[in-house]
């Protein structure tokens, strides 16, 4: 069963999409200063996002491999 949407609705989105999309001048300043500090907060965030997947992709691979090298390996004797 297919619902069909009311004219009216996409009236409402396409206004919201486009009062959203428009450009409005920012009357602020940004000092060098800010800059540089959101540069090293996105490098910060970037090499700890690759650290993590990198950890939980090590785990991920000592979950699944066999033998008694793996640290998840529990013995029954």
């Amino acid at each position: 069963m297919v619902i069909k949407s009311a004219p009216a609705a996409h009236v409402v989105l396409l206004t919201l999409g486009f009062v959203l999309t428009v450009p409005v001048p920012a009357l602020a300043y940004v000092d060098p200063g800010t800059g540089s500090y959101l540069f090293q907060l996105a490098a910060a965030g970037l090499l700890a996002g690759m650290f993590t997947l990198r950890r939980y992709w090590e785990v991920l691979k000592a979950t699944f491999r066999r033998g008694s090298g793996s640290p998840n390996h529990t013995s029954s004797e």
